[in-house]
């Protein structure tokens, strides 16, 4: 194995990791969005069963695996770096490769139609927090394996 492979193998691993919670957490903020803006309890649990997971799932699944890919390779190709610029080099990436993938990549994949699911996700403003919030939660998984993996050795 290569000297710097081991880390690159835990940044995909921690970009992979990072799918689901983010996921997860869109999902929650979704709902609570929907929540405020409708104040229905109806409609609330209508989108929160049927309409948002199926839009989390069919649109966002592949992109947020991308972009936990991506993130984790380049934290793997920064694992030299201290805590606090491991941090901010996985915000910043995971901000221009949520604004890469979701605001100017999904566009040619998924079609966007006029107030739709897709048009809120390629809001740069949108596609930059999300970014951010992959980004972060990489950098923190990343971190914690580095930190579990040099206990090992």
């Amino acid at each position: 194995m290569l000297p710097g492979s081991r880390n690159i193998l835990l940044g995909l691993v921690a970009g992979l990791l990072s799918t689901p919670i983010s996921l997860v957490l869109a999902y929650i903020i979704g709902i609570v969005i929907t929540a405020v803006k409708t104040r229905e309890i109806m409609v609330t649990i209508l989108v929160a069963f049927s309409f948002l997971p199926l839009m989390l799932i069919f649109v966002l699944l592949v992109p947020t695996v991308v972009i936990g890919l991506l993130q984790g390779l380049v934290l793997g190709l920064g694992a030299n770096l201290s805590r606090n610029q491991l941090l901010a080099t996985g915000v910043i990436s995971g901000t221009i490769l949520g604004e890469v993938v979701l605001t100017l990549i999904l566009p040619f994949i998924v079609a966007p139609q006029l107030n739709d699911f897709t048009s809120l996700v390629r809001s740069p403003v949108a596609s930059a927090i999300y970014g951010l919030l992959v980004g972060a939660i990489s950098a923190v998984i990343f971190r914690r394996l580095t930190r579990d993996a040099r206990l090992i050795d």
